[in-house]
């Protein structure tokens, strides 16, 4: 019986010592939160880049087919071709705090924007909070909504900072 333990235990820790090991050099999409975390916060910097460039092919391939963009409350305030026909509107915008929290294949990426927009020929400063839904499909983040809260006056009656 002693040595049939002896055996056993000589088997377990042998066993053991061979179990493979993870790489240390993993790719992105198989990194951990904080590898994506650092990816998704370059890539944000990088569609904002796009923006202020009014580079039209990048931001195309930053946004995923289906890309919308949506008031604080749901209601859609641009579709991909009308936000694309209009991101030239959208100037000197600089981005602050920006705090991805990555979900496996999804990521929501949060930020405070401040810019200049011009309506009417008319140029005014603005800022707003954003939050960016990005996907990741076959190792390649897209946006796919954001997510837009202007900074408005706030009234007793209204439940929301945003407008």
């Amino acid at each position: 019986m002693k040595k049939l333990l002896a055996v056993f235990l000589v088997l377990l820790f042998s066993v053991s010592a061979v179990q493979p090991q993870e790489s240390a050099s993993q790719p992105t999409s198989q990194a951990g939160p904080d590898a994506a975390s650092a990816e998704l916060v370059t890539l944000t910097n990088s569609w904002n880049d796009a923006i202020n460039a009014n580079d039209r092919a990048k931001l195309e391939a930053f946004l995923t087919p289906e890309f919308a963009a949506y008031g604080w409350s749901g209601e859609l305030w641009s579709t991909r071709s009308q936000w694309l026909d209009n991101v030239h509107l959208y100037s000197e915008n600089t981005l602050h705090g920006i705090s991805p929290r990555v979900y496996g294949d999804f990521a929501i990426v949060t930020s405070v924007a401040a810019f200049v927009v011009t309506s009417d020929g008319h140029p005014s400063n603005k800022t707003s909070i954003l939050a960016d839904t990005w996907r990741r499909m076959n190792g390649r983040w897209q946006v796919a909504a954001r997510t837009i809260c202007r900074a408005g006056s706030t009234s007793p009656s209204s439940a929301s900072p945003c407008s």
